[in-house]
């Protein structure tokens, strides 16, 4: 069975994640209700595969199939411009562990108070409002592993992302034009 994994605060019980009263998802800070700010309306977005970005592409990915990148639907609002459901069913996962590095190190989360939770589950018929970064909803059924984030990947995922930043902040300030250094 495949596994996925998800990040909780190191004081937290993972078996709660087992209680299917526990399986919903909510936005970080406060469920924001209106003009959707993912997609300013347009009712699509581009879609980034952090699993897969990091691990490359693959077929059997659950969260893009391969594709890394495409348009879709935007998870927020799905499609309507206006976001007015902010609680979903099941619990935020990726498909890879470095998947959900890459993803925390984008958000400039910290890890230090963080375990990573190994889940086995059934996927959700509903969309994490992040499926755009590649993240699922899960309804866990069994914990695989809980373990202390790796703090060098995770540093060495950040600098790369902050590296990539860097890049493309320049990249437009060139008008889009590569740079060398």
């Amino acid at each position: 069975m495949r596994t996925y994994f998800h990040s909780c605060p190191v004081e937290a019980d993972p078996d709660s994640l087992l209680d299917p009263a526990n399986q919903f998802t909510t936005p970080w800070g406060s469920p924001n209700h209106g003009p959707c700010d993912k997609c300013e309306g347009a009712g699509s977005v581009r879609y980034e595969c952090k699993s897969c970005l990091e691990d490359g592409a693959d077929g059997d990915c659950p969260a893009c199939q391969g594709r890394v990148h495409f348009e879709g639907v935007c998870p927020a609002c799905e499609g309507g411009g206006v976001i007015d459901r902010t609680r979903r069913r099941g619990i935020a996962v990726f498909p890879s562990r470095a998947g959900l590095y890459r993803y925390l190190a984008e958000r400039g989360a910290e890890v230090g108070d963080r375990v990573m939770v190994e889940l086995e589950g059934e996927l959700s018929d509903d969309g994490d409002l992040d499926a755009d970064a590649g993240a699922l909803l899960l309804h866990p059924t069994r914990i695989v592993a809980v373990q202390p984030f790796d703090q060098e990947l995770f540093n060495t995922i950040r600098a790369r992302v902050s590296a990539d930043d860097l890049g493309s902040e320049r990249r437009e300030e060139s008008g889009g034009a590569p740079l060398l250094d």
